[in-house]
């Protein structure tokens, strides 16, 4: 049996798409199966530390949506007219989170959050990068991926607490924008 087979069978088990690829909904659906704070090392050397441990709290408030396929359009056509990223995230969305990560549709639930609250959980920005975040809205829940970075939260105008991309917002049964009520917690 081949690493890519053995992947596979685990993928089965898991319930998830049996691809032999070990990607996020391979990632969130094992990490779900474990009851204490680990670290899984992942053949892209990417690690995803899991903190079940930690705090409970449930951070209320709104939470705005970013890198929708509108979002990336607006942003593009900034920058096509020749403005500068700063001008142009006042009116859309690169798509690429502080990490270099893509954030749009297609790319699985991920969430930005304000430097303030990372720091305070992880102790830095970089510190929190890609740790789990679970969100709750419309009813429903969605583990995230921290992809992004907000403003720090005294820069913030419209008033979210939290920006989903497109899938975490489709998870949620809603279509990108949105601007809803939300709470969300780490993981």
């Amino acid at each position: 049996m081949t690493d890519r087979d053995k992947i596979k069978a685990i993928q089965a088990i898991l319930g998830v798409e049996a691809d032999g690829i070990i990607g996020f909904h391979t990632r969130t659906a094992f990490l779900g199966l474990q009851s204490h704070s680990a670290t899984l090392t992942l053949p892209d050397d990417q690690n995803v530390h899991s903190d079940h441990t930690g705090s409970p709290e449930w951070h209320l408030g709104k939470a705005s949506s970013f890198a929708d396929p509108a979002d990336v359009a607006a942003f593009d056509r900034c920058k096509g007219r020749g403005g500068t990223d700063q001008e142009c995230f006042k009116v859309g969305d690169n798509g690429i989170g502080c990490w270099g990560d893509l954030c749009t549709q297609g790319r699985g639930p991920s969430c930005a959050l304000p430097p303030d609250d990372m720091i305070d959980r992880w102790g830095s920005v970089n510190a929190a990068k890609h740790k789990l975040v679970e969100v709750a809205a419309n009813g429903v829940k969605v583990t995230c991926v921290l992809r992004d970075r907000m403003p720090y939260k005294k820069n913030i105008t419209n008033g979210a607490v939290i920006d989903l991309s497109p899938d975490a917002v489709t998870s949620l049964g809603m279509t990108p924008p949105v601007m809803v009520s939300a709470s969300w917690r780490w993981l």
